[in-house]
């Protein structure tokens, strides 16, 4: 799954790159987890990060209202 060049980007199944970026977030949540560092969540009103024993914390307040995405290109690198 190496891309040597530019023009070879778009040969990668896209598969292959979804399940690479999945392994990597779960182990980066193993981790986290581990450190009860807590998960982050945005809800409308603001962002909280829920700890291990269930403990929720408000770290921001703000209008986080839901957007649409327009463009539907991602580009992973």
């Amino acid at each position: 799954m190496t891309v040597k060049s530019l023009r070879d980007e778009d040969k990668l199944p896209i598969k292959k790159v979804i399940n690479a970026i999945n392994k990597t977030m779960d182990d980066v949540l193993r981790v986290v987890d581990a450190m009860d560092l807590g998960r982050t969540e945005v809800k409308t009103d603001g962002v909280y990060r829920t700890f291990n024993n269930g403990e929720t914390v408000k770290i921001s307040s703000g209008n986080f209202k839901k957007k649409r995405v327009e463009k539907k290109k991602i580009k992973l690198f």
